[in-house]
């Protein structure tokens, strides 16, 4: 069976949650699958390494056995980029590539292998995804977000770059399709791709809640202290509100899991924050967070009303502008202690995708 290349037209198109799901539904299958990042960008260190995260999150997540080293074997560091375009060589970086996956390969009937960002990612330094796909010998399916003129534009520049290597493309995924328009995109875009020479595989439906963080992940990405709620940590955050308007309008603007963000001395805002949550409220809480800007700590009084709400407080030093806009920008991927995400993404490319026929695919391809 060949290789399966999972390419993507940009980044954060949802590629971690269609390879969840094909890892599950391939094993599913009764398939020995394994799986690769060849060439990664975010990375954390494991097992003194750098791996790409989303390598360690298939491998804590599956139980794999495979070495860490081979699933990711190229990390891209900071600086590596302007030093290799001076020192060009792509050969240690491909034998490298090549070594892993024929270890993978030897171990897995079945192998799933991650791109990174659209199909030229990586041609600064000779390792773009159409140049590594063709060095894996792989069969490749493009995800692209949901939409019909962006989505099938998009894609005729990934087709164009892999096919002048010479790849074979499956096909394409549509992600995150608004459920109520699903139906008359999922008809547009398949005319649309066979007009550029390939197939739609399958259309997945949008599902805010696999890009909600927690308030575990806040805390990190504003370089916050928890002041207190600590055992809330695991809150889902579905909306935000900057709580930067008088006291009365505050509340208007709050509902299920929302993070308010505002400066530590509006005195004010905190206590409409801690009404709207009361600590005796069972079930559901509409305030899941509160992050306080401009490193204003409250007084004592007005903390012990915190504490008791049970709301995870998180004091930072910037100010509320620059708070929000962070967060706002922020894509928040999953990771492998989101067992509710990663749950709800194999269940989602089953019941979305028509795996039998991929995996028929690849086996004719092979």
């Amino acid at each position: 069976m060949k290789p399966l290349y999972v390419s993507a037209t940009m980044q954060n198109t949802g590629k971690t949650t269609l390879i969840l799901g094909l890892l599950e539904a391939f094993r599913d299958a009764g398939l020995g699958v394994g799986y690769m990042k060849p060439v990664g960008q975010r990375y954390v260190e494991y097992e003194g390494m750098n791996i790409d995260e989303d390598a360690v999150l298939a491998l804590r997540a599956f139980d794999l056995k495979d070495h860490a080293a081979d699933m990711s074997p190229v990390a891209i560091v900071r600086g590596f980029t302007e030093q290799y375009i001076f020192n060009r060589n792509p050969r240690p970086l491909e034998e490298r590539i090549l070594a892993a996956f024929g270890r993978l390969r030897s171990a897995h009937e079945c192998l799933v292998v991650e791109g990174t960002g659209h199909a030229g990612v990586g041609s600064c330094f000779d390792l773009s995804n159409a140049r590594v796909a063709e060095l894996l010998g792989a069969a490749v399916v493009i995800v692209t977000d949901g939409g019909i003129g962006r989505a099938i534009d998009e894609v005729a520049l990934s087709l164009g770059a892999f096919r002048r290597q010479g790849v074979t493309v499956l096909g394409v995924i549509l992600n995150k399709v608004w459920t109520e328009k699903h139906a008359r995109i999922q008809r547009a875009v398949a005319e649309g791709l066979r007009h550029l020479g390939t197939e739609l595989l399958g259309a997945i439906p949008y599902r805010t809640s696999l890009v909600e963080p927690c308030i575990e992940q806040i805390v990190a990405e504003v370089r916050g202290r928890l002041l207190c709620g600590h055992h809330a940590l695991g809150n889902r955050v579905g909306h935000t509100v900057v709580a930067a308007m008088a006291p009365q309008h505050v509340c208007t603007y709050v509902r299920e899991n929302t993070l308010i963000i505002t400066p530590g001395d509006r005195i004010d805002n905190i206590v409409v924050s801690i009404v709207a949550c009361p600590a005796e409220t069972g079930g559901a809480r509409p305030v899941a967070g509160l992050v306080l800007t401009g490193g204003f700590k409250p007084p004592l009084s007005i903390m012990t009303l915190l504490e008791a709400s049970g709301i995870p407080v998180v004091l930072c030093n910037e100010d509320t502008y620059s708070v929000a806009t962070r967060l706002r920008e922020l894509t928040f991927k999953i990771r492998p202690e989101d067992t509710d995400k990663i749950a709800e993404a194999k269940d989602l490319i089953r019941t979305s995708l028509d795996v039998p026929s991929l995996l028929t695919a690849l086996r004719q391809e092979g």
